[in-house]
Formats: structure tokens, sequence, C-alpha cells
């Protein structure tokens, strides 16, 4: 059974790197964006990215996605709810950085509410880091499925964050442990109760990651273990007790669930040593379809899916297995590719085809 889909029905977008002025109505099921190199593809979904995110996914810095003669950038979109209800959602980043939040007309909103109403799932070249980069990648897709499945986990995290900064700074002026047992005797808490959210997320969502994941490559049997971030068999107070001497040395806190990661393996072998890029491609593909599965399952609402570059590194057999699978979650998709000719066995009859060049985008 399908969840019910959330979609964009209009977007607008001004002043976004090469992309002057853009009003599209997209289809509800799948769009595809064709352009060559630099016409403004990765851009478009980069604009769209940021109506759910406040921020772009290349860069961070507002000189680098507000155009060189303007002062900010301003999104628009008219979203269709579940319910069905319509819901608009304007954001504008000036080159300060400031973002400003509409929805619905109403200012005042954070970004975790915009993350809340447009959740998305994007699969680009540069999303190898989940599977090769270091922890934090695999923790921001672990906090994902936290944020949204559970409701305190923000405020925690938030806490979090707080502490460890407070924490890091008192390190390097303190002398006796005494010193930093306050913040401890709050820390201890807040992490625990992190670190529970997330292995029972990951308890949650680890079959579906490893049933997608042998869809995709029927031929290895994927491993996939949660690290809290210390060993869980030893206490966390004492864990931070134990390593004050250390911390002080090093002016950081370096046990905690700031240092949780998923670990993935092939029998005992990191799926990094043992993976070609296109078998890469296909595992981060597995996680995101996962995770966007999960999600609609557990919320009976679909999220979207982002997906820059879509034959990259697949052949034309995984890229159908790939499109079949994301049109059997019914969610609204944005496809990016350089030729028609590689989305062309994918289109239907209630799809659209979106052409750019210069940054200009034409149906």
């Amino acid at each position: 059974m399908l969840a019910n889909p959330m979609t964009i029905a209009q977007l607008k977008i001004h002043d976004f790197r090469n992309i002057d002025f853009a009003d599209i109505s997209p289809s509800s099921t799948f769009n595809f964006i064709i352009g060559d190199n630099g016409s403004g593809k990765t851009s478009f979904l980069e604009a769209i990215y940021m109506l759910g995110h406040g921020r772009a996914f290349r860069h961070l810095l507002s000189s680098r996605i507000i155009q060189h003669n303007k002062s900010e950038l301003i999104l628009f979109s008219k979203i269709i709810a579940p319910n069905q209800q319509t819901h608009t959602v304007g954001l504008s980043k000036a080159r300060s950085g400031d973002n400003k939040i509409k929805i619905d007309n109403d200012e005042g909103y954070k970004l975790a509410e915009l993350a809340k109403l447009l959740p998305m799932q994007l699969i680009t070249p540069e999303g190898f880091d989940l599977l090769t980069g270091g922890p934090k990648y695999r923790r921001a897709f672990i906090d994902w499925g936290c944020f949204h499945h559970y409701p305190e986990f923000i405020s925690l995290w938030n806490t979090l964050r707080r502490l460890l900064k407070q924490r890091n700074a008192l390190l390097k002026n303190t002398i006796h442990y005494n010193q930093v047992l306050p913040w401890d005797k709050e820390l201890v808490p807040v992490a625990n109760k992190v670190s529970q959210i997330r292995e029972d997320y990951i308890a949650q969502i680890r079959p579906e990651i490893i049933k997608t994941s042998h869809d995709f490559l029927p031929e290895y049997s994927l491993e996939c273990q949660f690290y809290s971030g210390w060993d869980s068999s030893t206490d966390y107070a004492t864990l931070l007790v134990d390593n004050f001497e250390r911390d002080k040395l090093l002016n950081y806190t370096s046990v905690g669930p700031h240092k949780a990661d998923l670990r993935l393996k092939i029998g005992n072998t990191p799926i990094e040593a043992l993976f070609s890029r296109g078998q890469l491609k296909l595992l981060m593909c597995a996680l995101r379809l996962a995770q966007g599965e999960f999600y609609a399952e557990q919320l009976n609402q679909s999220c979207l899916y982002l997906i820059d570059d879509f034959a990259s590194e697949l052949d034309l057999s995984k890229r159908t297995l790939l499109a079949k699978r994301l049109k059997s979650t019914g969610s609204q998709v944005f496809i990016t590719a350089v030729d028609q000719e590689q989305i062309q066995a994918m289109v239907d009859e209630n799809d659209k085809i979106f052409y750019i060049k210069s940054g200009i985008i034409s149906a």
C-alpha cells in the first residue's frame, strides 16, 4: 500500500546560482531535468533541497549560491500535504547568511519546521561520503531518522551540542575533574537518551536496510551495526572520569554520542575496501530508499527524492532497477540527467521533462 504523497505543486526560484528566475509546476510523480554540465541542473535540485533544509548541499557559504550581483536569493513553493491541504513556503537568504522563513505567510519559523514539512532524500555523486567518508556523514543519516520519528530528539540533540561545547571550552582552562563534574552530571543523562534513541531507530530500520541492499546487491550479505561512540558495556559517566586527563590534553571530549557511527561491513571487510564505485552507488541508493520507505511506512507519508546525475556509475539494468523501486514508492521524484536517452525508458504519461540551458528552464 502506497503512503500518502507530499508534493511540490509550484516552485519559484529567484537569483539562485545561475538561475535568474524560474516558475514551474512539477508533476506529482517523476520530474526529469535535462541539460549539459554547468547548465544549472544541480542548482535546480539544490533550490528544492534548500527549501527543506535552509542550506544548499554543495556549499554552505551564501556568497556561493546567491547571484554575484544580488543581495539575496528567494525561494517559494506551494505544497500539497498528504491530507490534500495546501501550504505555501517561502525562504530568503541574504549574503549575511540570515534566513527568513515563511510558512502560510507567517514568519518566525525555524529550519526544523521546514524539515518536518518537506522531508526529502538526496542522492548525489558526492553522496559516496555516506559510505566512504567520516562517521559524521553516517551520524547525519541516523539523526535524520531520529528527528522525524522521535519528537523529543531535536531538543535532546541541541542540548547535547550545547553541553559538549561548554565542556570542551572548560577543558582548556581546568585543572581538576571536580571543575568539570557539574557539566558531566548534565551531559550523561542527555548522552544516554540520544544514544538510546539512535540505537532504537537503527534496530527498527536495520531489516529494511539489509533487505533493500540485498535487492540491489544480491551477491552480498550486508552487516549493519550501530556504534554509540563509546563501549556500551561501560558506564558513560565512568568513561568521562577515566578520560579526563586525556580530554584535557586534547582540549575536547574524546568519547560520547558525538562519535557515534553506523558500521557497514561484508563479513569482516568494510564496504569501502570491497566495493567498486558502481556498487557503492547502489548501496548508497539502497540506504536512502530504505530510510525513505521506512519513513513512509511508519508515518503514512512519502518523502521527496532528489537524484543528481542519475546515470553516473550505473548501467542500464541498474538504472532500471532503481527507477522501478522509486516508482513503487509513489513519491514525487526529481532526477537530473545529461542526456534524455538515459531516462527515456522511465518516463510515463504523468511525468514531466524540463530542459535547462544557461540557467533557463523550459518544459
